[in-house]
């Protein structure tokens, strides 16, 4: 089992973070000097990002516009919150509007958003990439969702996060789990128990639930931009202009959050939900780059089933170590970098 994942960990690496030196696929390259964007409040159109980024396709029209190159393709809908890059989708804080004559991209999108994904290195320099704290969902009288089955959410996080845990740990980390058994633990007690191990990574495991038994699929979320409303809310809901702790970590956890929904996806050909944003309490007060998964619906019948099979929590576990360990070589990358190039300055 442990040679099929790093295998399967090896294929991933070149899909899900390729090699960054393609400078025309894209992605810069780390090395070159900044990409010359300066957004202003009015955004930044979708060619001028197009052509910056290597993209060298691009396709326009009034309600969708798509740019390609060697490494990424970026697709999307005008007018709304969601792209699709190399077919995984991610929410946006702000839609595509048009600005000064232009569809454009928001100046937070691009910063927070997608330069984070397309250019990770740029932004991970000085970050840590040995532990991780994997918190396992609810727990003790708290069980979470529950399926028609009796199948427990509490159960399914806890599993499957003993199952990354051994995965993570053969491939050389320090990994903690906020709780090892059917324990009861505080949404405050969990990052604080990340902090107290020093994190330099922190992934919080779900399962999902809705009264439209139909509702299906992956999503990960990552913590709502101050001043932005989260994905779980209309534009028209009042965003919150707080900072939180876990926003010191904005570009991190984005890199972090595209790696395991990609990750996840490519292991189980689930639904794509896509990348959110959310205010929730664990990745509010986090101490490190954090994400949190919800890896199916226990409200729907057929996915409920798959969690209650091994083999598929063990594809899952898989699927979510690769994707730490993904997003771990681009912060060792960006300090070989940095070793590298010590005039260069990373954002931290």
């Amino acid at each position: 089992m442990q040679s099929r994942f790093y295998v399967l960990l090896a294929l991933c690496a070149l899909s899900l973070f390729p090699v960054s030196g393609i400078a025309s696929g894209g992605r810069p390259s780390p090395r070159d000097p900044d990409a010359g964007i300066h957004a202003s409040e009015r955004g930044i159109p979708l060619r001028t990002f197009a052509r910056t980024y290597g993209f060298q396709r691009m396709n326009e029209t009034e309600r969708t516009y798509e740019m390609r190159g060697q490494v990424f393709t970026l697709r999307g809908e005008t007018g709304g919150r969601r792209v699709w890059l190399n077919d995984v989708m991610i929410w946006l804080n702000q839609p595509v509007l048009v600005r000064q004559g232009h569809w454009s991209f928001s100046e937070v999108d691009l910063e927070k958003t997608l330069r984070p994904i397309l250019q990770p290195t740029r932004f991970l320099g000085g970050a840590g990439h040995q532990v991780v704290v994997l918190d396992p969902g609810h727990g003790g009288k708290d069980a979470g969702a529950v399926s028609a089955a009796g199948l427990t959410e509490k159960a399914v996080c806890l599993d499957i996060s003993l199952r990354v845990r051994r995965h993570l740990s053969a491939a050389g980390y320090t990994v903690y789990l906020t709780r090892h058994q059917d324990q009861y633990l505080s949404l405050e007690e969990r990052p604080r128990r990340a902090a107290a191990w020093n994190a330099d990574v922190f992934v919080s495991i779900h399962a999902n639930a809705s009264t439209n038994i139909s509702a299906s699929g992956i999503e990960t979320f990552v913590l709502a931009i101050p001043g932005e409303v989260s994905t779980n809310h209309s534009t028209q809901a009042q965003p919150s202009q707080l900072a939180h702790p876990g926003n010191a970590f904005d570009e991190a956890n984005m890199a972090l959050g595209f790696a395991l929904q990609r990750s996840m996806l490519a292991a189980t050909g689930a639904e794509d939900r896509g990348v959110r944003r959310a205010r929730f309490s664990v990745l509010r007060d986090s101490p490190a780059p954090a994400a949190l998964v919800e890896v199916g619906f226990l409200s729907n019948p057929a996915e409920a089933a798959k969690l209650a099979a091994a083999a598929h929590r063990e594809r899952l576990a898989q699927s979510i170590a690769q994707g730490i360990d993904l997003y771990l070589r681009e912060v060792r990358r960006a300090a070989l970098l940095a070793a590298d190039s010590p005039q260069r300055s990373f954002q931290p």
